[in-house]
């Protein structure tokens, strides 16, 4: 009798602890479960982040704004496309022109000095009128021209304005250094003259408050290769997407109108309208 009631709790036990094995099992395989489906959906909204990135930007509500370098009548013809683009997409109020007065790099005997080229002038007073925003790039855009001495950088400033405001353009509150170089004496001149400086990642105001910015270049010399196009067609908008300041575009004329700039520009503006 002993012996039976022995066996029945034993085999009672061992139910028992067979049915939380089982039901361990199973929660076990439901958390497994339910971390990879989490898993899983954590990557597809990867992908479908990076995938709404590479349409249009719904999520981005401060558009980009460009800012167009070498702004001078030796780059007339690129300059023309790379507005028809901006116009395009109703770019014009976001879009600063950063003009060098008398473009010397090569020596050219003043050949691209803005008195000499009306027709470009009157372009230029055409654009102001459409909500283009002129600026000052330099004086000749020599070789790191503003990193200078205080003396030579005032000298520079004046002879920049000078051409400047003969050619009716008397406005001007930003500067943006050729090859981004300047220094202590030459910054310090600028920011007296009232000037805003634009560099690659920050803004010095007058008052030599800084403001950081992300400013990138996407259109720089790109061969017309459908894969090296569409990365930068992708870089482009994620970055943008990405970045956590007020985004800015550079585009130089001439290598943006090689290859495949002028696609990717297109492409970035047509995603960001």
């Amino acid at each position: 009798m002993y012996k039976k009631i022995l066996y029945s709790f034993i085999l009672l036990i061992s139910m028992i602890l067979l049915i939380l094995s089982f039901n361990t099992n199973t929660n076990t395989n439901k958390l497994n479960h339910s971390i990879n489906t989490t898993a899983v959906e954590t990557i597809n909204n990867i992908s479908n982040n990076i995938y709404n990135c590479s349409g249009n930007i719904s999520n981005k509500s401060i558009k980009p704004i460009i800012l167009v370098h070498d702004v001078s009548p030796a780059y007339f013809d690129d300059i023309k496309k790379i507005v028809s683009i901006i116009d395009k997409y109703n770019y014009s109020k976001n879009t600063i022109l950063f003009v060098i007065p008398d473009l010397e790099n090569p020596p050219n005997g003043g050949k691209w000095d803005l008195r000499k080229n009306k027709e470009f002038v009157n372009y230029l007073h055409q654009l102001e009128k459409r909500g283009y925003k002129i600026e000052l790039h330099g004086y000749k855009h020599t070789y790191h021209e503003f990193n200078c001495s205080e003396e030579e950088a005032s000298k520079k400033l004046h002879d920049a304005e000078t051409i400047m405001s003969e050619c009716g353009f008397n406005n001007m509150t930003l500067f943006l250094p050729p090859a981004w170089a300047l220094n202590n004496e030459s910054t310090k001149v600028l920011l007296n003259h009232n000037y805003t400086i634009i560099l690659t990642d920050k803004l010095i105001y007058p008052n030599n408050t800084i403001e950081k910015i992300t400013n990138k270049e996407y259109t720089w010399y790109i061969q017309k290769n459908i894969t090296k196009i569409k990365y930068k067609e992708y870089k482009a908008l994620s970055d943008y997407h990405n970045s956590q300041y007020q985004f800015y575009i550079s585009v130089h004329p001439k290598p943006a109108c090689y290859g495949g700039g002028l696609v990717v520009l297109d492409y970035f503006l047509n995603k960001t309208k």
